[in-house]
């Protein structure tokens, strides 16, 4: 099978077409636009796999390509340090190296949601983004109060009744400042609401999102993000492989064949999704009625710390909703296992 590197850039991309032996037999530069690239990749012949490094362009070009080609890989460049870190880099030499990586087995390759999660996920991130734009002018608009002497009441100083008390209290030459901070919060807020309607109705178009809801501690938030980034619970190999992309691995140094220190959690994985599971196990363990939280509620007695018990209820909780998701059946409270209390030494 021959091996089609692109190395992309904005206006132009670095083709490179080699055998199964390494040999290079096609080299040119191509507009990088869908229509061209899928062009280019049609009219070389035999079974071909084209690879690319992950980007804001990679999604929309591998769906040009994957019909034109009986594999498309999209990389993660992070873990290219032969491309990366060479002295000699350039867009010829890059495109090489990366077909290179890809007959060594040295890629690793990034999961392209099909739609509507890939939207989903878009509009999660941009969600985020507002909600940090939003918190940051709040902020501001404090500051700018307190480095006027200003005196307001609490949240009031966000709500639209209580500013003309705080308008009040500014001089001539400070009122555009505070004004146009106001029109700032305004305009974050009212564009989060506008997206908040809009991911409301592309929910509508995943069914596993409303039946993830009835796990206990799983909102619309939470069921919706596990929908965007997992995409497909099938794709793992392992519940621990489900666990480790959602950050809730665990990590084992080993040196000379044997564990240097005890197991400790993995700093790896999704962190939006690491996030709302967190906020799910505390929700549901909060709750109380339900053996997600007589399950963490044992494994506290049995010794475990908060942070530990926690981190087993939102892994818990992701394997529940996964399985929700696959069986097509609602949330069921009596297949959830409870450990049995084990009384730590100095209980004892």
């Amino acid at each position: 099978m021959k091996t089609v590197a692109l190395d992309m850039h904005r206006e132009r991309t670095q083709l490179t077409v080699a055998l199964e032996t390494g040999e290079i037999v096609t080299e040119r530069i191509v507009a990088t636009k869908a229509e061209s690239l899928r062009q280019e990749v049609a009219q070389i012949p035999g079974p071909k796999q084209v690879i690319l490094e992950n980007g804001g362009w990679a999604a929309h070009i591998y769906d040009a390509l994957k019909d034109v080609a009986e594999e498309v890989i999209v990389c993660d460049p992070t873990r290219n340090k032969l491309i990366s870190k060479a002295d000699d880099s350039d867009d010829k030499r890059d495109a090489e190296r990366l077909g290179i990586l890809s007959r060594a087995g040295a890629l690793r390759a990034i999961y392209v949601p099909p739609e509507p999660y890939r939207t989903l996920r878009a509009l999660i991130n941009h969600e985020s983004y507002l909600t940090k734009a939003t918190t940051g002018n709040m902020l501001r608009l404090k500051a700018f109060c307190r480095m006027h002497g200003v005196a307001y009441q609490g949240k009031g100083i966000y709500q639209k009744k209580g500013r003309a008390a705080v308008l009040a209290q500014f001089s001539e030459n400070s009122r555009f400042q505070i004004e146009s901070l106001y029109r700032l919060l305004d305009g974050t807020r009212d564009e989060r609401h506008v997206l908040r309607t809009e991911l409301r109705k592309r929910s509508l178009l995943i069914p596993p999102i409303k039946r993830m809801q009835t796990v206990p501690g799983i909102g619309p938030i939470t069921a919706r993000t596990l929908a965007a980034y997992i995409a497909d619970p099938t794709r793992f190999k392992s519940p621990s492989a489900l666990a480790a992309y959602a950050g809730l691995g665990l990590s084992q140094d080993i040196s000379n064949w044997h564990p240097v220190r005890r197991t400790h959690a993995s700093k790896r994985g999704q962190r939006a999704v690491k996030r709302v599971l967190f906020l799910a196990a505390r929700a549901a363990v909060g709750w109380g009625k339900s053996r997600l939280a007589e399950r963490y509620k044992a494994r506290i007695a049995s010794g475990w710390e908060d942070r530990k018990a926690i981190r087993d209820t939102a892994r818990k909780i992701l394997l529940t909703a996964c399985g929700v998701w696959t069986s097509r059946q609602e949330y069921d409270d009596g297949r959830i296992t409870v450990p049995v209390v084990r009384p730590t030494l100095s209980a004892r």
